[in-house]
Order: C-alpha cells, then sequence, then structure tokens
C-alpha cells in the first residue's frame, strides 16, 4: 500500500511542477482551487493530491471518492533530503 500512495504521490508531483521544487501553490490568482470536501489547497487537477495548510506537506486521498469529511481518509508526507517521508503534521482529516 506504501508503494501505491508513492506511485500516487509522485504523478500527483509531476503534474503540479511547483510542487517538486517546493513553491507549493497559494492559492487565489494562481488557477489552483480549494478541495470541496477538505478545504486544503489541491496540488492536482482532480483534487486527490493536496496541501496541508500552512506546510510543505502534501497529502494523497487514499479513498478520492469520498464525498463527506468522516470518510476521507489522507496519507501526508514532506520531501527531506531528497526522500519521501511521513509529515511530521497529522492531517487534521482522516489522518
Amino acid at each position: 500500500m506504501k508503494t501505491t500512495f508513492l506511485a500516487t504521490l509522485a504523478a500527483g508531483l509531476m503534474i503540479g511542477g511547483a510542487v517538486l521544487a517546493q513553491n507549493f501553490p497559494s492559492g487565489g490568482s494562481d488557477g489552483y482551487q480549494n478541495d470541496p470536501v477538505t478545504g486544503y489547497l489541491c496540488v492536482t487537477p482532480a483534487c486527490d493530491v493536496v496541501r496541508l495548510p500552512e506546510t510543505n506537506c502534501v497529502c494523497s486521498k487514499t479513498n478520492p471518492a469520498a464525498r463527506n469529511l468522516s470518510e476521507t481518509r489522507l496519507q501526508c508526507s514532506i520531501r527531506e533530503n531528497g526522500q519521501w517521508v511521513q509529515c511530521p503534521v497529522p492531517p487534521k482529516y482522516g489522518g
């Protein structure tokens, strides 16, 4: 399951080239939208990868079809020393 998460995360990061450089979208006029379920900023057009507010952590939805917060599950990581590691800040929803 960890391999699937990393593959999904890698695909999301390739779509959002700004993420690879740790220049996360800030919302507003740059064309990024907020996820309708969590309210977090979307990293991918489908909002299956989102950014935790106030952090450089990105989260992949393990169940992207969920439409309720109580059903939403996120798996979050951050890039440290060239490696993806678990985000030190737990996600507010589905952590």
